[in-house]
């Protein structure tokens, strides 16, 4: 996943390029030990130049395979080379350190029950220990990784052109084979210069990704046909900086081809999903492919000439998806069975819960507080947008009131979901989390993919299996994989937490995170400031109510002022109005509802626990009421917001108007709003979200509704 900084947001979709070149690397890395280590091996007597050719064309890839990856490495290792020691060096160093001890070992018991297999491998304790060291195996990627880091974070405040000039020596002396390179160290000497190209040229290897074109394809694999060309037939690969030079154009056109790729309906999202696993594939396919060279290389060569005669031609490809295959199949099953141990340091005490918060649940709350809030908001100043206050005379005549309305809707991914998870992901990528874990209706997944996509980590997020597309599509563009999980919260909670706890991953909570409700709270905060700042003071505060993070940071930010406020549910979706009356979380069945973002089920505990006695009603408004106030947005202040949002502006319209029976809930009951004598008052609105389908903005406002369709 590339990386990004904080000032300086790309479009979403970037991430995408990147897993589809992670996924075409691991394909041509495979593809190449089956051809060396299997299929040229095999005795095919079929008088056909073929096995020459697939051997030629995987030498023809050299130049791109490990290059490419390495430059992916070092944009995805960018923003940790910034992070302190103590927080980077659990992830990048001692991991991959930890992982090609582990798998050295694992690989020196398995292959040596294949000793005619043709891979590197320790005999005695003495090249265990070289190996370990000095002289790396073929796993020598994680050892590289590690290095790399290592050199990459010392020397960070060298200047690039010099650090890069000084790799790229080494790498072109390298190549010329000048250098003792026992073991993989040549490859050693050779990658770095990718690594760091990735780490410091980052904006620019993305933007060259990003503005790919049929034209920039067709340009850069000429150039490299051209270049593999020259070098073959002068024999100039011995020249110091030639095969350096044909590897820099090589990784243009790798980069170039996946994000070409990457728009393919079929091509790009299956190269992107295995471009997400590819460790277990890097890890586990040497001893797969050493096995099935001892079971297939005698039958093969065996069978009769005409078989012979057409397998030679596909074998390499089909013993690739074979050995990609078993191999996932196989880290399917370690991890199934509890073996995180395999693919990941062990976890720290601290981290142990697979749900992964930063502070404890509120079993024994340590409930967050304003300054919690105001600390988000400096925390998410520049990394989120200050989204607009909107103002409309038509709506305030219709409200009796001054309405301000924030407009979330604005937010990235399109709700103030991203507040939240920008906060709770960064945190968990400082402290060296490598993904995320996430379950919502929508917004928040979408929140999560993005924020895990700007720190470089792996989201897989749980959506129910009626989600709105367009916000499944928004997690998948933003680079997430995609779980589609019943219809209910309990429902895909389980199903998040059996992936976190196979994966080893932290679980971020729509709602019982502390992170998340503070940073959905800055929303709240920053409108209560503008508020201020055009001499018109909020005198309550209107936020829709879905799992109650929203609510909950309302409540922190307006803590310590007169601000009241108010929550808005639909009819039959009232966990919280009912949970205020029963003094506890108390579930309900959600009723069908066009505001599909506030169903959930139950407010969580820990927005319960800061609201309960901050809330001063809850207004229940039904699917005509939002639907007018979605219209009154869209054509007023032509302003597009999700019926979850318009949930908001529906309930505002409506306070003036529940001090009879049933509106809103009061915890200990209270006196009407407005109070008496006050006759203009300032009502602050949150638009949450704008991710809504077409069609239904289309019956929306043409005023044609369907109760209970879903947004």
């Amino acid at each position: 996943m590339p990386t990004r900084t904080e000032g300086n947001v790309p479009p979403d979709g970037r991430m995408l390029w990147a897993d589809v070149a992670k996924g075409a690397c691991i394909v041509l890395v495979v593809l190449w030990h089956v051809v060396v280590k299997d299929y040229l091996r095999v005795d095919w007597r079929v008088g056909l130049p073929v096995p020459g050719a697939w051997g030629l064309l995987g030498e023809q890839l050299l130049p791109l395979r490990m290059p490419l990856f390495f430059a992916l490495s070092g944009i995805f290792a960018a923003n940790a080379v910034a992070r302190p020691w103590r927080v980077a060096g659990r992830p990048r160093i001692a991991r991959n350190l930890y992982l090609y001890a582990i798998w050295l070992l694992i690989h020196t018991a398995l292959l040596a029950s294949a000793p005619d297999f043709p891979t590197d491998r320790a005999t005695d304790s003495g090249e265990l220990l070289a190996q370990l060291t000095v002289t790396p195996s073929n796993l020598w990627y994680l050892y590289a990784l590690a290095l790399y880091f290592v050199i990459a974070k010392a020397l960070r405040r060298v200047h690039p052109a010099v650090l890069l000039t000084a790799a790229g020596a080494l790498s072109a002396v390298a190549a010329t084979g000048l250098l003792d390179s026992p073991g993989n160290r040549g490859q050693v000497y050779q990658n770095l210069v990718f690594f760091l190209a990735g780490v410091h040229l980052r904006p620019y290897l993305t933007r060259w990704a990003d503005g790919t074109s049929t034209r920039r394809l067709a340009g850069s694999g000429a150039a490299y046909a051209i270049g593999l060309a020259a070098m073959a037939l002068t024999g100039a690969q011995s020249r110091p900086g030639v095969y350096l030079l044909v590897s820099v154009i090589a990784v243009a056109f790798g980069l170039t081809a996946a994000a070409r790729l990457a728009r393919h309906r079929l091509a790009g999202p299956a190269l992107a999903r295995l471009g997400r696993r590819t460790l277990g594939v890097y890890v586990i396919h040497m001893p797969v492919l050493a096995l099935l060279d001892r079971l297939l290389t005698a039958p093969v060569a065996g069978l009769p000439g005409p078989a012979r005669a057409l397998l030679v031609t596909v074998y390499p490809v089909l013993l690739t998806a074979l050995v990609l295959a078993l191999s996932l199949a196989a880290h399917r099953c370690l991890t199934a069975l509890g073996a995180h141990w395999l693919f990941d340091l062990p976890r720290r005490r601290a981290h142990s819960n697979p749900e992964g918060e930063t502070m404890p649940r509120i079993d024994a709350p340590v409930l967050p507080d304003r300054t919690h809030v105001e600390e988000a908001a400096r925390v998410l100043s520049g990394r989120v947008v200050r989204t607009p206050v909107l103002h409309s005379p038509a709506i305030d005549r219709l409200a009796g009131a001054r309405i301000l309305l924030k407009a979330e809707n604005l937010q990235d991914g399109g709700s103030y979901k991203m507040r939240g998870a920008m906060l709770a992901v960064g945190r968990l990528a400082a402290a060296g989390h490598t993904g995320v874990v996430a379950q919502s209706t929508g917004n928040h997944a979408v929140a999560v993919a993005l924020a895990a996509r700007r720190h470089g980590l792996a989201a897989t997020v749980v959506l129910p299996e009626d989600a709105a597309p367009v916000k499944v599509d928004r997690a998948r563009a933003a680079g997430a994989r995609v779980v589609r999980a019943g219809t209910t919260v309990e429902e895909r909670l389980a199903v998040a937490r059996r992936i976190a706890e196979v994966e080893g991953h932290p679980l971020v909570d729509a709602y019982d995170h502390p992170d998340v409700v503070a940073g959905q709270g800055s929303a709240s905060l920053e409108l209560i400031e503008e508020a201020a700042r055009r001499g018109t003071p909020l005198d309550a505060l209107v936020v829709p109510v879905g799992g109650g993070g929203g609510i909950a940071g309302a409540c922190l930010a307006a803590a310590g002022t007169p601000i009241e406020v108010y929550g808005v549910e639909p009819v039959g979706c009232d966990s919280l109005a009912r949970s205020l009356a029963a003094g506890r979380p108390t579930p309900v069945a959600p009723a069908p509802s066009l505001a599909d973002g506030l169903r959930p089920g139950c407010v969580g505990d820990l927005p319960f626990a800061v609201a309960r006695n901050r809330v001063r009603g809850v207004v229940r408004v039904d699917d005509d009421a939002i639907a007018e106030a979605f219209r009154l947005l869209l054509l007023d202040l032509k302003v597009l917001v999700e019926p979850s949002g318009a949930a908001a502006l529906a309930g505002a319209l409506r306070l003036g108007e529940v001090a009879g029976a049933g509106g809103v809930a009061r915890p200990g009951g209270g006196a009407p709003w407005p109070p008496e004598g006050r006759r203009q008052m300032t009502v602050g609105v949150v638009l949450t979200g704008g991710n809504v389908e077409a069609d239904l903005v289309a019956r929306l406002a043409g005023g044609r509704m369907t109760v209970g369709v879903a947004a």
